[in-house]
C-alpha cells in the first residue's frame, strides 16, 4: 500500500466533489487536521471509516486503498480482500509503531525511578515493596514491547526460550512468595510488639539502676553510663520509666530528676563530664579498641547537656544540667520519639528544642553519636556489654 498514492487520490476525489476540507471533517466527525493528514499521505483514515468515505465519494473501498479506480478488466473480490488486508496491517503497523515508542520510554521511566530508589533506598517493608512493584511493572512492560515488535512470538518458538521463562517464572513466583511471607511475618512482629505492654514504674524508692541494666541493658544499647548507682546523695528525687519490651529491643523512657546539695551537685557534674566508654572489637581478642567520651552540649536543650548518645539506634541518653536548681535531670529515650511534648513519661521541656532533630529521615544512624558503640576501620560494627570494663588495657579510664 502506498500511502502518498492514497492520499493524492483522497484529496482529488474530494475536490472533484467539490467540498473543503472541513465540511468532509464535519461529515465523518473527525478533526480537519486529520483530514489534511490523510491527503498528504503521513497517516491513514481509520478502516472504520473507509466504508463512509467510499460512499461519499462513489468509489469502492479497494479503490482508495489503491489510490487509483480499477480498470474495467480486475476482479473485485479478491482484489478488495487484499486491499483490505494489506490496509489493516498497515494500521497495525502504525499501531505497533506508537506502542513500541510508549513501551521503550516507559521502560527507560521506570529503569530510572528503579535506580533513583536503589540509590536512596532506606531498609523499609513499604521501601522493598516499591522497589518490587517497579521491577515487576518494568518487566511486565517489557514483555509487552517484546509482543508489539513480534520478537516474543518468535522466541516463543524456541525450546531454550520456553524453558528459560518457564524457570524465570518459577524464580519470580517463588521470590514473590517469600517476599509475602516475610511482609506477613513483620507485619505480625509489628503488631505483636505493639501489644506489649508498657512496664510503668515511679517514686524516688522505684529506681534501681542495677535492676535497670540488668533487666533492659542489651535491648537499650546502653550502659547507663549518666544514671547514677543510686540517690542517697540527693536532698530531692523524682523518678518515672515507662519500658515496653519486645522481640529484639526495648522501647521507652526513663526519667530521673535529682537536686543536690551545692558540694554534691560539683561532684556529680565532675563524674559526668569524665565519661568515657571503650569498645572492643569482638573478633580481635582486645587487639583493637575505642575509647569515646561524653559530649558536652550547650545548644540542642533549654539546659547544658553532657549526652552519651544522640539518635544510634534511636537512643537518646543524656544528662540536663540546671545549675539555678542545682538539679540533674537524667534522660533515656528509646525508639521513635515523640516531638509534642508527649513522650510518656518525658515532659517535652526536657527534649531538644528542634523537634525535626528527632526525624530519622535527617541522618542515618551512622551519623549518630554513641559512646556505647564504634565502627573500626575494618567495617565492623561493635557494641559495650556488661563486663567489658575488666578488659580495659592499663592506662585507658572510664
Amino acid at each position: 500500500m502506498d500511502q502518498k498514492k492514497t492520499g493524492s487520490f483522497l484529496k482529488e476525489l474530494r475536490k472533484q466533489k467539490g467540498i473543503t476540507q472541513e465540511e468532509l471533517a464535519a461529515r465523518l466527525n473527525v478533526s480537519s487536521r486529520s483530514v489534511s493528514r490523510w491527503e498528504t499521505g503521513s497517516n491513514m483514515p481509520d478502516i472504520s471509516l473507509l466504508p463512509g468515505i467510499a460512499d461519499l465519494y462513489g468509489v469502492e473501498i479497494g479503490e482508495i486503498i489503491r489510490g487509483e479506480r480499477k480498470n474495467g478488466t480486475e476482479g473485485t473480490s479478491g482484489n478488495a480482500a487484499d486491499a483490505l488486508a494489506d490496509y489493516a496491517n498497515t494500521e497495525k503497523t502504525t499501531l505497533f509503531r506508537w506502542v513500541r515508542v510508549t513501551g521503550l520510554i516507559g521502560m527507560v521511566l521506570l529503569t530510572g525511578a528503579i535506580i533513583f530508589q536503589c540509590l536512596t533506598y532506606k531498609p523499609g517493608l513499604f521501601s522493598l515493596a516499591a522497589v518490587l512493584f517497579s521491577f515487576l511493572g518494568l518487566a511486565a512492560l517489557a514483555v509487552v514491547s517484546l509482543y508489539a515488535d513480534g520478537i516474543l512470538s518468535r522466541l516463543a518458538g524456541s525450546k531454550a526460550v520456553s524453558a528459560a521463562v518457564k524457570i524465570a517464572v518459577i524464580v519470580l513466583i517463588a521470590l514473590c512468595v517469600r517476599f509475602l511471607a516475610a511482609a506477613s511475618l513483620f507485619a505480625g512482629i509489628a503488631v505483636l510488639e505493639r501489644v506489649q505492654p508498657y512496664a510503668d514504674l515511679s517514686g524516688r524508692e522505684a529506681y534501681d539502676r542495677a535492676a535497670l541494666l540488668e533487666q533492659y541493658g542489651s535491648d537499650l544499647d546502653s550502659g547507663l553510663f549518666l544514671f547514677p548507682d543510686g540517690t542517697d546523695s540527693a536532698s530531692a528525687a523524682e523518678y518515672a520509666s515507662s519500658l515496653q519490651t519486645g522481640l529484639f529491643d526495648t522501647d521507652g523512657s526513663i526519667l530521673l530528676t535529682v537536686t543536690y546539695e551545692p558540694d554534691a551537685f560539683l561532684r556529680e557534674t565532675e563524674r559526668l563530664s569524665q565519661i568515657s566508654c571503650t569498645v572492643f572489637e569482638s573478633n580481635r581478642d582486645n587487639s583493637a579498641w575505642h575509647t569515646e567520651a561524653v559530649r558536652y552540649d550547650t545548644d540542642s536543650y533549654r539546659f547544658p547537656a553532657y549526652v552519651a548518645s544522640d539518635g544510634y539506634d534511636s537512643v537518646y541518653e543524656y544528662a540536663l544540667i540546671d545549675e539555678a536548681e542545682q538539679r540533674i535531670i537524667y534522660v533515656l529515650l528509646s525508639g521513635p520519639v515523640r516531638t509534642d511534648g508527649a513522650e510518656r513519661t518525658v515532659p517535652g521541656e526536657y527534649l531538644k528544642t528542634d523537634p525535626y532533630a528527632y526525624d530519622p529521615g535527617r541522618g542515618s544512624s551512622l551519623d549518630r553519636f554513641s559512646i556505647y558503640s564504634y565502627c573500626f576501620s575494618e567495617g565492623v560494627w561493635s557494641e559495650y556489654s556488661p563486663g567489658d570494663e575488666e578488659r580495659v588495657p592499663s592506662g585507658e579510664q572510664r
